[in-house]
């Protein structure tokens, strides 16, 4: 039919290229409307436009079915709550294993100082057996010394008995002098009876004599000296007595010290049996403890495997998830034709996807560029806002709240990203919450403007239909 001619003059052929030209287009991925005008018969150009709009229209279920999908497939939740348990128990396990080697360094202190505590206590034993030992040396020193002190009282006592009889002795000579200085003088008066026949006899009387007056003198100052020395004995006598005395106190005093030392050392000898099983008992306690630390170890290794699954895991989910939101981000825009209130489905679920890729970043699941956070005016509900002209709509409550919540959570996405980027793994994580907290406000700021365009006539809506065998 194509290429023939009508009565005027009219030829198909250029309509049937400029068909050809748009089927090319359609391979090549071009699902534009194409421009009518350049048809001899328009009539072909708006058909083949209505063509690729009952296309596009046929692929609308596929296409929020796939949105729809996004929003179960992009959520990471589950993930993160398995890797923050993994993380609160790796990191309670960290502090269990810090706390056994605190424990077993502690342990080994202890042993360490009650090794030290024994030591001094076998010291403190010895030295308390020396110190007994030499108490009853002193003791059997000062008995000794008590009872030789004894002997030379006794020999005092009988010195100063002899001296009682030097005395005795002294009176006889005195007596003896006195006599004899009595017949001294009666032999001087029979001589000077017998005249020159006696004088002879004189002589000899007056030596007598003098010789009884010295013998007297010597008998006094012999009594003298026995009294002073009788005193001085008296004296060393009471002298001797009361170091006696006292030597007995002190002995009675170290028994009863020597008594205490020998409980003393009974005591030390309780203690250093209790010593002895306490050590015994930390040596078994640091072998539990080496052994509860090993175990804490391989459960600490366990974890860190657990965790790595976790990771390894979610890296996965994503992977898949970015696959489905691409093939869902490259039909929305070419292979269907959504309504008003479908692309505000998808704008929720863009930035569902982009709140969990904040996450992502974050625990090292995937690595945005900044520019990708930063510029809300480049997204998609960015650029359809800026597309707005109706009044009634941009002049409304609910659009301005969109923009704001919309800029809030391009906000925090983007500080958790410079969090992150610093190496601020918390910092990151803190804006993270941020940003899932802004994406709801900003998700009920979105349902509020579907609500609105759907006051102002835009009802259309793709009904998801699920296909079964």
């Amino acid at each position: 039919m194509f290429g023939k001619k009508t009565a005027n003059g009219y030829s198909e052929e250029k309509d049937l290229q400029l068909l050809m030209q748009a089927m090319d287009g359609v391979i090549g991925g071009n699902y534009e409307d194409i421009d009518t005008s350049a048809f001899q018969n328009p009539a072909y150009g708006e058909k083949f436009n209505e063509l690729m709009h009952a296309y596009k229209r046929s692929n609308n279920n596929f296409v929020m079915r796939l949105n729809q999908a996004m929003g179960s497939i992009g959520d990471n939740s589950y993930v993160k709550k398995t890797l923050d348990q993994v993380q609160s128990q790796t990191e309670s396990i960290r502090d269990m294993e810090n706390a056994s080697r605190d424990m077993e360094t502690s342990i080994n202190n202890i042993s360490e100082a009650m090794s030290h505590i024994r030591e001094n206590t076998h010291d403190v034993i010895a030295t308390a057996d020396s110190s007994t030992e030499n108490m009853n040396n002193s003791i059997q020193v000062v008995n000794e010394s008590s009872e030789k002190i004894q002997a030379i009282n006794e020999q005092v006592q009988e010195f100063q008995g002899k001296i009682d009889k030097i005395g005795e002795i002294v009176d006889v000579v005195k007596k003896v002098a006195s006599q004899s200085n009595l017949l001294a003088l009666n032999a001087s008066i029979e001589a000077a009876r017998a005249g020159e026949a006696g004088k002879g006899f004189a002589v000899v009387a007056d030596q007598v004599r003098q010789l009884s007056g010295n013998t007297a003198e010597s008998a006094e100052d012999i009594v003298k000296y026995v009294a002073e020395l009788r005193t001085d004995i008296g004296e060393l006598a009471l002298s001797m007595n009361e170091t006696t005395s006292k030597l007995a106190e002190g002995n009675e005093k170290v028994e009863q010290s020597l008594e205490s030392i020998r409980q003393m050392n009974q005591q030390m000898n309780q203690i250093k049996d209790r010593v002895d099983n306490a050590f015994e008992d930390i040596d078994t306690q640091t072998d539990v403890t080496k052994d509860f630390t090993r175990q804490i170890e391989s459960i600490s290794k366990s974890y860190k495997e657990l965790s790595d699954d976790c990771t390894e895991m979610g890296t996965h989910v994503y992977k898949i998830g970015r696959y489905i939101d691409t093939t869902r981000s490259d039909m929305v825009r070419g292979f269907a034709e959504i309504t008003q209130q479908d692309w505000l489905d998808v704008f929720i679920n863009d930035h569902f996807i982009l709140m969990w890729r904040v996450y992502n970043n974050a625990v090292d699941f995937e690595r945005l560029r900044k520019e990708q956070l930063n510029n809300p005016k480049t997204c998609k509900i960015g650029k359809w806002l800026a597309a707005q002209t109706n009044p009634q709509i941009t002049g409304s409550a609910e659009f301005k709240e969109v923009i704001e919540t919309h800029n809030n959570i391009h906000k925090y996405a983007t500080l958790s990203w410079e969090a992150k980027d610093r190496e601020d793994i918390q910092g990151a994580m803190d804006y993270f919450q941020q940003t899932y907290d802004a994406y709801y406000v900003y998700k009920k700021a979105v349902e509020n403007l579907k609500k609105l365009l759907a006051r102002l006539g835009e009802t259309d809506k793709t009904n998801i239909v699920v296909f079964t065998n």
